[in-house]
């Protein structure tokens, strides 16, 4: 089986590439030693079987961030037979900066020219013959998101080739030639002069001899001479294999922009887009949760008709709440959610939500690139948590870390919506999204009080729209519901049927006992003690929980609370400690004294919300 890797820069379609071709088998694991992913599927095509490994997006092989220290990582120390590099066609001069890298590893390779439709739009005209001839690979034409060349571009793996070495000026050659007789290795050699490697010590010298005379003869550091030589080369090859026809045309993607990007009729749009999601999710969660409750809902009284035993009625009572609760409560909401944040992202309109809310987030005391965590928050914590890394400044990365735990995430958007929205209405849930999105701020403004420093402005691509996929964005939605439905969903029943144990047992009123000065301080029933600790496990349990403590159907539960109770109960759900996989994730990536904080800050806000809403 011959080892593939996917390199290509970010936004150049490499996922919608690795996506067609993997099919539904994808492997996921962390890079050794990060919290990196690393997707791989198996591919077989005409008797011959390819293990094809999807590397993060990365702009260069010298790392500015995590994801792409992992690429070079694998790069240089794990073995593969075939580099697949992935090109967004429409930025061909830009792309092939990376290309030249790549070369330098001198490993067989194909080229895939993906978006040649946007290419296309765009005026530019590429000679795929000439830059197959001056590269010494194949060159495949793609258009990823709708399965075009795909085909051509796997079967081209057989014909792959070690490609063309491209040279630099004559004393930057003549250092590299130097080292790398040494090494043996020329990237390797080139790595070491440019600093992103420390070399060996018997080299160092040498090395630092070469550094300090780049630096002398262009004033520049010895990975920027080099950088702005590839680059100079990649100019060059592009000029060579390209041709503008005629006038730029204004693209539509333009158009939009002047009103999505406006300073005003942007931050319009962007109230009217998240509404719109939270809107459809509701309306087609509630849809869904009338459907399938009430038939969930008499096949368990079929059931438990048959069962005398008290004890083991409520038990098995319990495992079945905990099932409809997945079923029929979560998933409801959980789904349509998912699928308006896959196809917002698939459309490329994220990344002009990153770009609109920058100067929000600096209001907050907040660096620009913490946008993306706090997006991602919408879906997971935890995956948000990790996406900190982006952020260079320590003080910042901490500042997000704390905040993070705020947003609502799809789990707790579950319970919103199924408890605010279904039974106080839509509004309200509006509402209560845009009340906690005020809290964040108010917040981030106080914590940047103790920390008042300045933080660099966001630079951030903002892709071409893009017709979305519906065939990735299932895959999206597939391995978003696989994970609650293995991981998240056993945990709901399991804690659903330990709750019924000690129901049954007795032992819920002693925790509802320890649990009700602060439950009356807040004024809600004291039988909803018990749902706080195992809220903490995955915020799901809270719902289906609150309605087995309250002793009635999910459904019901307005009919023992108040509207104000219902309210009081949603908001410390939504703001007091996040899930145990987030406090976990949270304690690795910044440590104990990060959580420690991050727990007060959490019950502290979460306590005050809950007061104010009680006492108004």
């Amino acid at each position: 089986m011959k080892r593939v890797v996917l390199v290509g820069q970010p936004n150049c379609g490499k996922s919608s590439f690795f996506s067609q071709i993997s099919g539904l088998m994808v492997q996921t694991s962390n890079f050794p030693g990060t919290t990196v992913k690393l997707s791989k599927a198996r591919v077989k095509f005409h008797g011959q079987e390819y293990e094809v490994i999807d590397l993060p997006g990365s702009y260069s092989l010298f790392p500015t961030d995590d994801a792409e220290q992992a690429t070079l990582n694998f790069l240089l120390n794990e073995h593969f037979d075939i580099i697949i590099n992935v090109i967004d066609a429409s930025l061909i001069w830009r792309s092939l900066e990376l290309t030249l890298e790549l070369t330098e590893l001198q490993k067989p390779m194909i080229v895939v020219l993906n978006m040649m439709d946007e290419a296309r739009r765009r005026g530019v005209k590429i000679d795929i013959e000439k830059l197959q001839e001056l590269l010494n690979v194949p060159v495949i034409p793609v258009i990823a998101i709708h399965g075009k060349g795909i085909y051509d571009a796997v079967r081209s793996l057989r014909e792959a080739r070690i490609p063309t070495r491209f040279t630099f000026s004559k004393h930057i050659e003549e250092a590299i030639t130097s080292i790398e007789q040494k090494v043996h290795n020329r990237f390797l050699a080139i790595k070491y002069i440019e600093g992103v490697i420390p070399p060996p010590s018997e080299l160092a010298k040498e090395i630092q001899e070469i550094q300090e005379k780049f630096a002398e003869l262009h004033g520049l550091p010895s990975y920027e001479v080099i950088s702005a030589e590839r680059h100079h080369l990649s100019m060059k090859l592009a000029e060579k294999v390209t041709e503008k026809r005629g006038k730029r045309k204004i693209m539509l993607g333009d158009k939009l922009d002047r009103f999505f990007l406006h300073p005003v009729f942007g931050y319009l749009f962007l109230i009217l887009a998240f509404a719109l999601i939270f809107a459809t999710a509701f309306w087609v969660g509630k849809f869904l949760e009338d459907l399938i409750i009430s038939p969930l809902e008499n096949i368990s009284s079929a059931i438990l008709s048959g069962v005398s035993s008290p004890a083991l009625r409520e038990i098995l009572s319990s495992a079945i709440d905990g099932i409809i609760g997945g079923a029929g409560i979560v998933l409801p909401y959980f789904l349509p959610l998912v699928f308006l944040l896959s196809l917002f992202e698939e459309i490329g309109y994220l990344s002009r939500v990153a770009f609109l809310t920058d100067v929000l987030m600096h209001k907050i005391g907040l660096h620009g690139k913490a946008v993306v965590p706090f997006l991602l928050g919408y879906g997971c914590t935890v995956p948000a948590l990790m996406a900190t890394r982006i952020i260079e400044n320590k003080r910042d990365r901490i500042l997000s870390a704390l905040l993070i735990p705020f947003v609502p995430c799809s789990a707790r958007t579950a319970v919103i919506l199924a408890l605010v929205g279904y039974f106080l209405g839509l509004w309200y849930a509006i509402a209560f999204y845009f009340g906690n999105i005020i809290v964040i701020a108010l917040v981030g403004r106080f914590l940047a009080i103790f920390r008042n420093e300045p933080s660099p402005e966001l630079i951030i691509e903002v892709p071409s729209y893009k017709m979305p996929s519906l065939k990735i964005i299932v895959k999206k939605v597939a391995f978003q519901v696989e994970e609650f439905i293995f991981y998240a969903w056993p945990i709901l029943i399991a804690g659903s049927i330990f709750l019924g144990v000690l129901q049954a047992g007795g032992i819920t009123n002693y925790t509802n006992y320890i649990f009700a000065p602060f439950m009356k301080l807040i004024s809600l029933p004291p039988n909803l003690g018990i749902t706080l600790i195992f809220g903490f496990l995955r915020k799901e349990l809270t719902l289906v929980m609150a309605a087995q403590a309250m002793g009635v159907e999910v459904t019901k539960l307005n009919l023992v609370l108040t509207t104000k109770q219902i309210l009081t109960f949603t908001a410390f759900v939504t703001f007091y400690i996040p899930c145990l996989s987030s406090v976990v994730t949270q304690w690795r990536e910044f440590g104990g004294k990060v959580v420690a904080m991050s727990t007060v800050l959490s019950f502290s806000v979460a306590l005050i919300i809950s007061l104010a809403i009680a006492i108004i």
